[in-house]
C-alpha cells in the first residue's frame, strides 16, 4: 500500500480537502469515555482475559514494589467489579494470559527477583484455579499469549540477563496438566510487544529487542510468519507515523484492530495515540488520543461495541481508572 500513502500525501500537499479517519475534529463525538474505576488497588503489568459475559483481571505491580494475587471479575452489564478467588501462584507482574475452551490460563512473569514458568488454569464456573504443566521454554516476562483457530500460543519475552526471545509454543490441555510444543519461531527476538488476532490471522509487532525499538510487524497463520509493512520508517515519505512502542493496548473491535498508548521506544515516556490497522491495505490510520493519562502495561478487553482499557502506569504512578473506546464512523 505504499502507493496509496504516497497518493494521500500528494493530495494533501496540493491543498485538496482530505478527510482523515483520525476523528480529531472537535465536532466529532468523543471516542474515549470514562468508565467505572477498577475497584482493586492501582497497578500495571496485570493480565486480563475474557470468558463469556465477563472479564477477569489478576496479578500486577502496584506502588512500593507491591505485587498482587487478587482476582477481579468485571460485569459490563452492571459496570461493576467483584472480587474472586486469588491467583494461587506467587505474586507477579508482566505475566501472560489466554483463553482456551472456556477456561482462562495465566503464567510466566516476574517479581523482580525471580522469573516464573508456572501456569494455572481458571474455571469461571467454579471460581477455582488449578496448577497445570509448567511452560517448557525459559522462564520469562513481557511475553505474548493468544489463541488462534482454537490453539493457544505463548512466546517471545525477556529474561533477567536481557536476553529477548523469539521462540513460540502451543499448549494443549489434558487430564495430566497439558502439553507444551515448540512451533515456528518468530523472525525477530522481542519483548513487551503487542499481539492481536484478526480474521483468523495473528499479528505481532513492536516491543524491544537488544534494547532497540522493533519496527517489524508480522502476520502468522499458525504455520508461517509473513512480514508486513514496518511500523515506522522514512522512505521517500511513505510513512509519517511511528507506531514503535512497548506494551500498548491492542484489541479487535467489530472486526477492526486498534492499538493505543504504550511506552515510546524513543523518549521512554508513555504515549496516548490510538491507531486503526487497515488490514486490506496493510497500513494504519489515526483515531482520537486516549482519554486518560498516557500509560503502558494496561489491560485491554472488548464487550459488545466497546473496548475497555484499565489500569496501567506512567513512570512510578500506577492507575486504577478505566476508559471505553467506540470509534466514530470512517
Amino acid at each position: 500500500m505504499k502507493w496509496l500513502i504516497k497518493l494521500v500525501f500528494l493530495v494533501a500537499t496540493i491543498g485538496l480537502a482530505f478527510t482523515a479517519c483520525s476523528s480529531d475534529d472537535e465536532d466529532d463525538p468523543d471516542e474515549w469515555v470514562k468508565a467505572a474505576d477498577f475497584e482493586g488497588l492501582p497497578r500495571s503489568g496485570a493480565v486480563g482475559f475474557t470468558i463469556g459475559d465477563y472479564t477477569y483481571l489478576t496479578t500486577g505491580y502496584g506502588t512500593n514494589s507491591n505485587r498482587f494475587v487478587d482476582t477481579w471479575r468485571f460485569n459490563p452489564a452492571l459496570q461493576s467489579w467483584d472480587q474472586m478467588s486469588d491467583f494461587p501462584g506467587e505474586a507477579r507482574n508482566n505475566a501472560i494470559a489466554f483463553v482456551l475452551n472456556g477456561k482462562g490460563y495465566v503464567g510466566l512473569g516476574t517479581n523482580s527477583t525471580t522469573m516464573f514458568k508456572d501456569f494455572y488454569e481458571y474455571d469461571p464456573a467454579t471460581d477455582t484455579w488449578t496448577k497445570i504443566a509448567d511452560f517448557v521454554g525459559a522462564a520469562r516476562y513481557g511475553a505474548v499469549g493468544f489463541t488462534l483457530n482454537g490453539v493457544a500460543y505463548v512466546g517471545t519475552g525477556r529474561d533477567f540477563d536481557g536476553q529477548d526471545y523469539n521462540d513460540i509454543y502451543t499448549f494443549t490441555p489434558n487430564s495430566t496438566g497439558g502439553t507444551w510444543t515448540k512451533v515456528t519461531s518468530t523472525p525477530n527476538k522481542r519483548s513487551f510487544s503487542f499481539a492481536f488476532v484478526l480474521n483468523n490471522i495473528a499479528y505481532l509487532g513492536g516491543g524491544t529487542s537488544n534494547n532497540q525499538n522493533v519496527k517489524t510487524f508480522y502476520a502468522f497463520d499458525g504455520t508461517t510468519w509473513t512480514e508486513k509493512e514496518p511500523l515506522a520508517e522514512r522512505d521517500d515519505d511513505d510513512y509519517t507515523y511511528d507506531l514503535t512502542r512497548l506494551s500498548p493496548s491492542a484489541f479487535v473491535l467489530n472486526g477492526t484492530a486498534f492499538i493505543s498508548g504504550g511506552l515510546s521506544s524513543y523518549s521512554g515516556s508513555p504515549v496516548s495515540s490510538t491507531w486503526r490497522y487497515v488490514s486490506s491495505g496493510d497500513y494504519w490510520e489515526e483515531h482520537q488520543t486516549f482519554g486518560g493519562s498516557s500509560r503502558h502495561q494496561a489491560i485491554t478487553f472488548v464487550h459488545g461495541d466497546y473496548a475497555y482499557v484499565a489500569t496501567g502506569r506512567s513512570g512510578t504512578s500506577p492507575f486504577y481508572d478505566m476508559w471505553t473506546f467506540s470509534p466514530n464512523p470512517w
